[in-house]
């Protein structure tokens, strides 16, 4: 059962990729494609990676599927991400990041764990010590949470929506409408 249960996971993660869309220039220079696991030991800043990829601490240009290291950055990810230390994604994660230490996206649209978890856009759940955005749609859960702007809740000691009537508030503070 548990097999079955890890097979399914795994299908699940390198295949979740498969259904994110972003935009390529058509001036882009060529980019090579690692497929379907990409060992990385130096940085390969114009490779693609679909699949499964390995790194201790490295960049590439896009991610779909599995990201394992103890530190990487990619300019766009869809997946899951896991770092030993830190996750970057440069613009747009449509991805699950976990993290010791921290994560950061450019724009979010799925989970955050870390210590410390940074987006300036937010669609869906950041988890941690430390939570920032400029913009959040959804849940911040932590022991401090700052945001310009959300619609959605913040949990925690400490919750500041600085473009709110009532900028911090303890324990649970939220806005259900754009103001």
């Amino acid at each position: 059962m548990k097999k079955m249960i890890v097979a399914l996971l795994a299908s699940v993660t390198l295949t979740a990729g498969a259904f994110a869309q972003a935009n390529v220039a058509e001036e882009a220079p060529k980019m090579t494609t690692y497929t379907p696991v990409a060992h990385m030991e130096e940085e390969y800043e114009l490779a693609d990676v679909v699949g499964l990829r390995l790194t201790a601490w490295g960049s590439c240009q896009n991610v779909t599927g599995l990201d394992l290291s103890l530190g990487g950055e990619a300019t766009n990810a869809y997946g899951l991400q896991l770092a030993l230390v830190r996750n970057k994604v440069i613009d747009t994660a449509g991805a699950v990041q976990l993290a010791l230490v921290s994560n950061y996206a450019g724009k979010l649209a799925g989970v955050q764990m870390a210590l410390m978890n940074e987006a300036i856009v937010a669609k869906g759940v950041q988890l941690g010590l430390l939570n920032q955005a400029s913009d959040v749609r959804g849940l911040q859960l932590g022991l401090i949470n700052t945001t310009d702007i959300i619609y959605g809740y913040q949990i925690g000691l400490i919750n500041v929506i600085k473009g709110s009537a009532l900028p911090c508030f303890p324990i649970i503070n939220f806005m259900l409408f754009d103001e």
